[in-house]
């Protein structure tokens, strides 16, 4: 299994140098578990007494994710989960769409994809959906394990392009939107329909036609912009 071990705080052991990157992590990994939604206060003294660690590298990962677009700041309620409104969610979409409309055509035009790398996408798509089976498993489980595979499925077609700056803008991006969709994860369909969806993408690759690939995707993203409607 690509994301078999679950462990909150301990996915990611950082040195003492990094504790900053402690909190980014955390935060990002709270997103991943539909723990910290849209609207949600990040309390610092909570998150210190959590990670057991001093309220500095806090501040500073705090400071780095409201530079990334995670977070917004009043002097009333501190640091909070960006809150979004329907207007705000078809402004990203609008914005990622293309973005990931290019990287795939870059793919394409490069011949970037080989065979190698679609049945690696499809063990990801496999991932996405067996924790799902397993009735031992809690929601924040698999939460986490859905997202993690949906996030590194279209990661790697971001950094196989290599277009690096299109790369950052579509992980945030993708952040941003997923903390609002955390607010009802029951409008975004089920894993089995997101892992068909992943599967004619797949498959559109390996047939070799740009068009095909194209239209896949946007069949997909048009899943979740009708899901957005309904939160």
């Amino acid at each position: 299994m690509l994301f078999h071990s679950y462990e909150i705080n301990n996915m990611i052991t950082y040195s003492k140098s990094n504790l900053s990157e402690i909190v980014v992590t955390y935060v990002k990994n709270k997103i991943l578990t539909g723990e910290l939604k849209s609207g949600d206060r990040l309390v610092e003294t909570d998150m210190s007494e959590e990670l057991q660690i001093s309220r500095a590298p806090i501040r500073e990962a705090l400071r780095e994710l409201h530079m990334r677009g995670f977070l917004s700041f009043s002097p009333k309620k501190g640091s909070q989960i960006l809150n979004l409104d329907i207007g705000d969610i078809a402004e990203i979409f609008s914005i990622r769409i293309p973005l990931e409309m290019q990287v795939l055509t870059i793919i394409f035009e490069k011949k970037l994809l080989d065979e190698k790398d679609l049945e690696y996408l499809s063990s990801l798509n496999q991932e996405m959906i067996m924790l799902g089976k397993d009735n031992k498993s809690d929601e924040k489980e698999k939460n986490f394990v859905f997202n993690s595979c949906d996030l590194a499925f279209h990661e790697f077609f971001w950094k196989k392009s290599e277009s690096f700056r299109r790369a950052d803008i579509l992980q945030n991006q993708y952040f941003q939107l997923l903390t609002a969709m955390n607010k009802d994860t029951s409008t975004l369909g089920s894993a089995e329909e997101k892992y068909e969806e992943h599967k004619n993408i797949i498959e559109a690759c390996r047939s070799g036609s740009l068009e095909q690939a194209l239209s896949a995707f946007q069949i997909h993203m048009d899943s979740y912009l009708n899901a957005v409607k309904m939160l």
